[in-house]
């Protein structure tokens, strides 16, 4: 049985979580503790909430008191600036539709640390630099958001997150609308921000391979309840898969990679 206080390792506990959408009950009575330095994939059918606990993990819904604690406490009590230098958030869907460029997209994220209208500051530069060389972005570095490959967008989307210095990085859904090669590329590259900087990733993810492939630990929702959490060859069982998502499986195990290989029973009609 899990402690219903803050551990020592955690650096997110949700308790006792009860949320309403128009007076429709979503959460009820839901906790949860989040690992500092692990990768942690959300998964679920559509609709069983794991966009809406990313926004109140965000603080983008309003959250009720007593219920979200990041390491300095209540999370109703941090500031703008405080929160955004402990998490930062890569939307679902999100385009840029003015003339900025590369750099300008990633050095907003430098907000939290300036006063309204400061320049920037050497370091300011010097970490939105590093941030984007991280992401193999130097040689875009001028050219206009609007231009960027969807690829090239979600890098620059994880540089800001990254020049942002928080140490909780936010994705939903990083990856549904790229290719193969750009999926693989961007959830390594989540990987190794784990990996080599200790960073904590909470990425909502649909292919149940790729959660088996780089997560530490795994949520999985329905209908507003956390079915399963722990590591994913605890929660990707397949009669827990099967229940939630409706749909029958194969599963078999990929000793090389200590993974498991998730495949659907496609029906014949």
């Amino acid at each position: 049985m899990k402690s219903n206080t803050m551990d020592q390792d955690d650096i997110i506990f949700v308790k006792d979580l009860t949320w309403s959408y128009h007076q429709k009950p979503l959460f009820n009575h839901v906790s949860a503790h989040i690992k500092k330095g692990k990768f942690l994939s959300v998964i679920g059918p559509n609709g069983s909430g794991k966009t809406t606990l990313l926004k109140l993990l965000m603080r983008l819904l309003p959250v009720p008191g007593q219920s979200i604690y990041y390491p300095d406490g209540d999370v109703i009590h941090y500031n703008q600036k405080q929160l955004a230098r402990l998490i930062s958030y890569v939307p679902q869907q999100s385009r840029i539709e003015y003339e900025f460029s590369l750099f300008e997209c990633v050095a907003m994220s430098r907000y939290s640390y300036t006063d309204r209208f400061s320049p920037l500051s050497p370091e300011d530069i010097r970490i939105i630099d590093e941030s984007i060389d991280a992401l193999g972005l130097s040689d875009l570095r001028t050219r206009s958001a609007t231009e960027l490959s969807g690829g090239e967008y979600q890098r620059m989307l994880i540089a800001r997150s990254l020049a942002q210095q928080s140490n909780v990085i936010v994705l939903d859904e990083p990856v549904s609308h790229l290719d193969i090669h750009h999926q693989v590329e961007i959830l390594s590259l989540l990987r190794t921000l784990v990996d080599e900087k200790g960073k904590t990733i909470i990425c909502v993810l649909h292919d149940l391979n790729a959660v088996s492939y780089f997560s530490d630990e795994v949520m999985l929702l329905d209908d507003g309840i956390i079915i399963s959490h722990g590591k994913p060859e605890t929660v990707l069982q397949r009669n827990t898969i099967e229940n939630v998502y409706k749909a029958r499986l194969s599963i078999v195990s990929d000793e090389k990679h200590d993974r498991m290989i998730i495949s659907p029973l496609w029906k014949s009609f």
